[in-house]
C-alpha cells in the first residue's frame, strides 16, 4: 500500500457502477474531511494519458469523494491484475455491497461473459446460472424501462420501479406504446407486482379492451375480468355436480341484494350516481328476466306445474308451491291450515271431504295429505304474485 497522487489515478470505463449520486458523494466527502479514507483503494499499473500511472479497480466512489474533499493523495494498494480479474473484482465488490442497481449488475454480468464461461461467472459471483439469466433478461427491455430501474426511490423523476415490475413489463415488449403507459400507470397508482401482472395479462388476453385496462383503476379492471371470467365459465361444459352449489350461491347473493336495496339512498345521490344505479339495476333486471323465462319454459313442460307463490309459514320466505319445502328453513310449504279449501271449524278438506286434524294441518309430515296436494289454494296472495301479474 502507498500514498498516490489523485492526478495519477484514472477511472475504469468498464466499472460496473455507472450511477454516482451527488448527495451521497458529498456525505462521503464530509466524512473523509473529518476522518480520512479508512479503507484504501485498489489500483493497478496503467499506461494512459500523460501523468496517469494507475487505474482504479475498487474504490472509485472513494476516489471521487476524496477529490471533492480536496485531498491530493489517497491510500491505495497496487496490484498487477488482468482485465478479467479487474472486472470480476470490481463487480464482486459492488455485489457484496448491494449498491449496484439491477441494470448495472446485468451489464456487468454481460461484460464478464465476454471472456468467462457461465459456470465461472456463477462461481465468481456466488450465484446460480438461473439468477444470471434472469438478470440478463432485464437488458431485453426498452431503454426507458431500463432507465426506471436506475432511479433512486427518492429521485425527483418519480418512485422506483422494481425488478419484479420490470420483468412483468417484458410481456408488453411487442407493444412499446402500451408499455410506456403502463410504466406511468404503475408509478402514478403505486401498483404492486400482483396488480401489475393482472393488468398486463388482461391487456394481452383481451387486446380490444387495452385502452380500458390502461385507463381505469385496478378495482375496475378486476370487475371487468370477473365479468369476462363468468362468460367464459358459461361457455364451458357444465358439471351437474356443481348445480346444487350454484343454486345456493344464487340464493345467498339474491338475499344479500334484497337486504341492500334501500330507497332512502336515492335522497343522497346526484343525477350521475342515479343514472349509474339505474343502468346497473336495469342490466340486472334484463338478465333475471331472460333467466326466468328459460326456467318457466322448462317447468311448464312438467305435468301439474302451477306458478303459485306462497309464503313459508315458519320464516316467511316467498316460494313456489312446487318446491314442497322452504329453501331457507326446510319447512313443508303446503299446509292445510293455510289452504283456502281447509275448513278449520270442522277440521276437514272441503274438496276431498277428508278429515285433517288441526295438529296435522299446522305441522304436516311428508305422509300428510297436504304435502303434495295438487288442489292446494293459498288463502292469501303473496307480494311476489302481485308483482308478477303487474309485469305480465
Amino acid at each position: 500500500m502507498q500514498q498516490i497522487p489523485i492526478g495519477e489515478i484514472t477511472t475504469n470505463a468498464d466499472q460496473p457502477r455507472k450511477s454516482f449520486y451527488k448527495d451521497s458523494l458529498e456525505e462521503l466527502a464530509q466524512s473523509i474531511r473529518e476522518r480520512g479514507i479508512l479503507e484504501p483503494l485498489v489500483v493497478r499499473p496503467f499506461k494512459g494519458e500523460k501523468g496517469v500511472k494507475y487505474q482504479v479497480v475498487m474504490g472509485e466512489r472513494r476516489l471521487r469523494a476524496a477529490g471533492l474533499a480536496g485531498l491530493k493523495m489517497v491510500p491505495a494498494i497496487v496490484k498487477n491484475m488482468s482485465d478479467e480479474d479487474v472486472q470480476a473484482d470490481a463487480l464482486l465488490e459492488n455485489f457484496q455491497r448491494e449498491d449496484l442497481n439491477a441494470i448495472e449488475k446485468a451489464n456487468a454480468i454481460q461484460g464478464l461473459l465476454a471472456f468467462m464461461s457461465w459456470e465461472k461467472v456463477g462461481k465468481t459471483l456466488g450465484v446460480s446460472e438461473t439468477t444470471l439469466r434472469r438478470s440478463l433478461e432485464l437488458l431485453e427491455l426498452p431503454d426507458f424501462v431500463q432507465y426506471e430501474l436506475t432511479l433512486r426511490p427518492d429521485s425527483a423523476a418519480g418512485p422506483l420501479l422494481g425488478e419484479g415490475h420490470a420483468r412483468m413489463l417484458a410481456g408488453l415488449n411487442h407493444d412499446p406504446a402500451s408499455q410506456r403507459r403502463m410504466v406511468d400507470k404503475i408509478k402514478k397508482e403505486k401498483l404492486n407486482q400482483a396488480d401489475t401482472e393482472k393488468i398486463i395479462n388482461a391487456i394481452n388476453k383481451y387486446p380490444t379492451r387495452r385502452e380500458a385496462f390502461l385507463r381505469v383503476p385496478i378495482h375496475v379492471t378486476e370487475q371487468i375480468l370477473r365479468s369476462y371470467g363468468a362468460r367464459a365459465e358459461r361457455a364451458k361444459p357444465y358439471k351437474p355436480q356443481t348445480a346444487d352449489q350454484h343454486v345456493k350461491a344464487i340464493e345467498k347473493v339474491a338475499s344479500q341484494l334484497t337486504d341492500l336495496i334501500d330507497e332512502r339512498l336515492i335522497d343522497f345521490l346526484d343525477a350521475t350516481q342515479m343514472n349509474h344505479l339505474l343502468a346497473t339495476a336495469a342490466a340486472l333486471e334484463q338478465n333475471l328476466d331472460e333467466f326466468n323465462i328459460k326456467v318457466r319454459k322448462v317447468l311448464n313442460q312438467q305435468d301439474g306445474f302451477k306458478e303459485v307463490y306462497i309464503n313459508c309459514p315458519l320464516c316467511g320466505k316467498v316460494e313456489l308451491i312446487g318446491s314442497l319445502r322452504c329453501s331457507v328453513c326446510w319447512s313443508i310449504l303446503r299446509r292445510c291450515y293455510d289452504c283456502g279449501n281447509y275448513d278449520r271449524t270442522f277440521e276437514k278438506c272441503s274438496v276431498y271431504g277428508a278429515q285433517v286434524f288441526v295438529s296435522d294441518a299446522e305441522n304436516p309430515k311428508e305422509h300428510s295429505k297436504s304435502y303434495q296436494c295438487q288442489d292446494y289454494r293459498p288463502k292469501y296472495e303473496t307480494r311476489a304474485l302481485k308483482t308478477l301479474k303487474m309485469v305480465a
